[in-house]
């Protein structure tokens, strides 16, 4: 049904060839941007509520807000660029995204701030939308891990270098200078997009309004449940309202969307397994990723005592593993197929989670940062396959949309493994609130914490073997049939020639 829907609106595309070096080089450029600014505001974040005179926890809904906006628009981005053309929403992007940051910067005030982080969050979806599926238009399926693998590598350098360039930054010229930063290089990607990227394809469709909204406040409304356990448990009124607002909106999207001609979100794509089974695994990573993720800086910081800057160095061990493992693991994948790749990333991951329960009290710091680095090696063998063959499994015409289910997975992922993760430790901490303690921990606490941290990271163990079983279920790639051309090189040509083929 998907494919039929697709095909009867084929999308409007010019042939055309382009340089695809120069195209990966500008995506990568593109994806470096965001995680960055993610990352340098966390970092941020004390010097700003300083300066508002706010309290910290009002001074998080810069970075929440943000993060709420992003995850309940990607979809949206991702549906609005298959209609209206993958570079058009991409250039926006950045337009959006820099016009963002100079209103951060010029805030007189933390709601305005605040506000201001919403509309930045706007570009921020637009970009992360379009950018992967930008390599589905331009790369052959043969060549598409490769690429994929540079721009996660893209992705980790920016979470990487985010917290010391966010700390020089703040040290040298103000909390504002970290959103100033953003304004050249959004306008010099809006400019070198515009000029290098494929022409766009268009479709003729009308866009889902009433899905857009109703996706959003489901997503929304999800996501705020479940950063809200943490804070208020399980069974408070608000993480129990926030629920029962997205489960009914979520029945009314899924009512809405199946009655469409042309819907947001075509339902019935989730039949093609790669593509289900894809997602599925990708949301299991994350979630698994972020049990360490939410641990190990409380572990660092708190049940060590080891000082902020080599708790920061070791934390990079993950995101140096990334850098270095993905773009080998996307090329691998161009030869070798998704499945055994993204399977063995995630039991890889499993282990090193289920590794990770042996860390005590005393543990000298260079085994953490080894087990960190076997975490990041484990999510950088899976998370480019399971990319590729997502957008592989992905209907012509809906590149778009299936690179903004890749971005869901991930923000829906992080979402349960942080709130499933702060409610296994908070129970296990036996109704004492050691992460509130503001002063040292005494050696029974610090053992306490540990012990609550152990079931935390196996079940993110289990999360990741969930996702393993997921990823082989997606089956063979349909490539993986097709002898390896080691010599051809892929023009840029439209989807509605490729469903000829």
């Amino acid at each position: 049904m998907a494919r039929d829907r697709n095909e009867s609106s084929a999308p409007t595309c010019v042939e055309h060839s382009v340089d695809e070096r120069i195209v990966l080089l500008t995506l990568v450029a593109g994806t470096f941007i965001a995680p960055l600014d993610s990352s340098i505001v966390n970092i941020a974040l004390p010097a700003i509520a300083a300066d508002f005179g706010a309290r910290i926890a009002a001074a998080g809904w810069v970075v929440t807000a943000y993060v709420l906006t992003t995850a309940s628009l990607v979809l949206t981005m991702g549906r609005l660029s298959d209609i209206l053309g993958l570079r058009r929403i991409y250039v926006t992007g950045f337009l959006v995204f820099g016009a963002g940051s100079a209103a951060c910067a010029l805030a007189p005030a933390i709601g305005w701030l605040i506000a201001a982080r919403v509309f930045q969050a706007v570009g921020a979806a637009a970009m992360f939308a379009a950018g992967p599926a930008l390599v589905t238009r331009t790369f052959a399926p043969r060549r598409r891990g490769w690429a994929l693998g540079w721009i996660s590598l893209s992705v980790s350098a920016g979470l990487t270098l985010g917290p010391a360039v966010g700390g020089l930054l703040v040290g040298s010229f103000g909390w504002q200078s970290v959103f100033l930063i953003n304004i050249p290089l959004a306008l010099t990607m809006a400019l070198l997009a515009r000029r290098l990227l494929p022409e766009d394809c268009t479709q003729s469709e009308p866009f889902d309004l009433a899905g857009a909204v109703l996706a959003a406040v489901t997503l929304t409304s999800l996501l705020l449940a479940l950063s809200e356990v943490d804070r208020s448990g399980l069974t408070s009124p608000n993480v129990l309202g926030a629920l029962g607002v997205a489960i009914a909106a979520g029945f009314a999207f899924v009512s809405v969307e199946r009655a469409q001609a042309h819907p947001m979100l075509d339902l019935s794509i989730f039949a093609e397994r790669g593509l289900s089974a894809g997602v599925i695994a990708a949301a299991c990573s994350y979630a698994s990723l972020f049990a360490v993720t939410f641990t190990m800086p409380f572990y660092l910081l708190r049940v060590r005592g080891i000082d902020a800057q080599l708790a920061g160095l070791i934390l990079t061990a993950t995101p140096i593993s990334m850098a270095i493992f993905s773009p080998l693991a996307g090329r691998l994948s161009d030869r070798w197929g998704s499945r055994a790749l993204s399977t063995s990333g995630l039991a890889w991951l499993a282990l090193s989670l289920a590794g990770a329960t042996q860390l005590r009290v005393d543990t000298p710091p260079v085994f953490v940062a080894l087990t960190l680095f076997s975490v990041g090696t484990g999510i950088s063998i899976f998370q480019a396959p399971n990319t590729a063959a997502i957008l592989r499994a992905v209907p012509p015409g809906r590149a778009g949309v299936g690179s903004a289910l890749v971005g869901q997975a991930r923000n829906l992922g992080m979402a349960i493994g942080i709130g499933v993760t702060a409610a296994i430790v908070s129970v296990n901490l036996r109704g004492e609130d050691i992460m509130a303690i503001s002063g040292a921990l005494t050696r029974e606490q610090a053992e306490l914490f540990v012990a609550a941290m152990r079931p935390a990271l196996l079940t993110g163990s289990a999360f990741a073997l969930v996702g393993a079983v997921s990823s082989w279920a997606r089956g063979r790639d349909a490539f993986e049939d097709e002898p390896v051309d080691a010599g051809a090189r892929p023009r840029v040509d439209s989807p509605g020639e490729k469903t000829g083929r």
